[in-house]
């Protein structure tokens, strides 16, 4: 496992969380609801993380089991596929309380990665 290259992906993972953060920052479900231009641009979101999900080493997956990796993938495939009949209040229920949780998980498997990486190399 390339040490650096799997922190690049989390990183890249944790550019999309922001993202929804922005979008979503200051907003609660009835605003977020009647906002089509956040509600598509965060859904959109959701759809990198768990596309790129597959980018993320399959050891890596494993040692991090406290992410739900296949469940995001998973998530991804429904969402993409549902077309008119996404259910919105949903959505803004997995931005609200799954997402923020995510977003702790991965900033934390970052740290560790780099604290074994500069271990690596002093």
């Amino acid at each position: 496992m390339d040490i650096l290259k799997e922190i690049e992906i989390l990183r890249y993972l944790l550019e999309q969380i922001n993202a929804i953060d922005t979008f979503t920052s200051g907003l609660d479900e009835d605003m977020f609801l009647r906002n089509d231009l956040v509600k598509n641009a965060s859904l959109m979101k959701l759809l990198v993380l768990g596309e790129y999900t597959i980018h993320v080493n399959d050891s890596l997956k494993s040692r991090f089991n406290e992410v739900q990796w296949q469940l995001m993938k998973a998530a991804r495939n429904y969402y993409a596929h549902m077309y008119r009949g996404i259910d919105w209040r949903k959505v803004w229920e997995t931005l609200s309380e799954d997402v923020p949780d995510l977003k702790t998980k991965i900033e934390t498997i970052i740290q560790v990665l780099e604290t074994e990486n500069n271990a690596k190399t002093n």
